[in-house]
């Protein structure tokens, strides 16, 4: 399985359990995330995600769409569901961009931006 592939499950699933120390142990503090067309840093998405109300999710589709020794940005398509009707906007089907940079050795995630599939 693609290494790629493996990191951003981690990240989902720590995300999903609210678990900001395994969550920061991927994504860089410093990260650009671009969610929901709000925008915030590693570390303040790490707070958003202890009420993040995401009960599942499935990637398909994963790519790595360029690579080298030390960047690699992948793209995909995550489907996700809320656990309670007031996080109802956080389910859908989106497509995710991410940039992860080798720092220090392991792979951090550096950059991260979704935008909502709409059904037509």
């Amino acid at each position: 399985m693609n290494r790629f592939f493996e990191l951003e499950t981690q990240m989902w699933n720590s995300a999903m359990s609210g678990n900001r120390e395994e969550f920061l142990k991927l994504v860089s503090p410093e990260a650009v995330m671009v969610c929901g067309g709000y925008r915030c840093s590693g570390a303040e998405y790490a707070e958003l995600i202890k009420d993040f109300g995401i009960s599942s999710s499935e990637i398909s589709d994963f790519e790595v769409t360029a690579e080298n020794d030390g960047l690699a940005s992948v793209h995909y398509i995550v489907k996700t569901c809320a656990d309670s009707p007031e996080n109802a906007d956080l389910a859908g089907v989106f497509h995710v961009a991410s940039v992860w940079k080798k720092q220090g050795g392991k792979w951090q995630l550096v950059f991260n931006m979704d935008s909502r599939i709409l059904e037509r």
